[in-house]
């Protein structure tokens, strides 16, 4: 996906972004804004994966739903001591993914490791009492 693209998809289906990443169909970075560009700039032509292995698994049903639905796709993310909310935006030829840091683990002391625990926790019941999509029941039931 050029830049240009990403440009279309971010400037017309969404308000701008200030940080996000640009994948291709393959989940190749093909651009990083600048708010990310210091810490993966060196992954740009690499695919996420080889640099995020166990974040398959989390972030890609997100970017899957995305590509399947043709619709931008929001998910709340916790992986490798950091919750992030990200915003899979879908075009012809890859997605841009917009990082929200919503928070990260703070190990320095006791105090500040309960501290960023609290605003997880916070950040996370929020979510757990935003209303649910509809469709998730009913994909949970057994077919006949």
């Amino acid at each position: 996906m050029s830049t240009s693209a990403a440009s279309r998809v971010l400037g017309e289906t969404e308000p701008p972004r200030t940080s996000y990443i640009v994948l291709d169909s393959e989940d190749r970075i093909v651009h990083v804004s600048p708010d990310l560009y210091e810490s993966l700039a060196l992954w740009v032509g690499h695919v996420l994966w080889d640099h995020l292995p166990e974040a398959s698994g989390i972030y890609g049903p997100c970017f899957a739903e995305a590509r399947t639905t043709g619709r931008t796709v929001e998910s709340l993310v916790y992986y490798a001591g950091r919750l992030k909310r990200l915003t899979a935006i879908p075009a012809v030829d890859g997605l841009a993914v917009h990082v929200e840091r919503l928070g990260e683990l703070d190990v320095t002391t006791l105090g500040t490791l309960t501290e960023s625990l609290s605003q997880i926790e916070a950040a996370l019941a929020g979510r757990a009492s935003e209303p649910h999509d509809s469709r998730t029941p009913a994909s949970l039931q057994a077919l006949p």
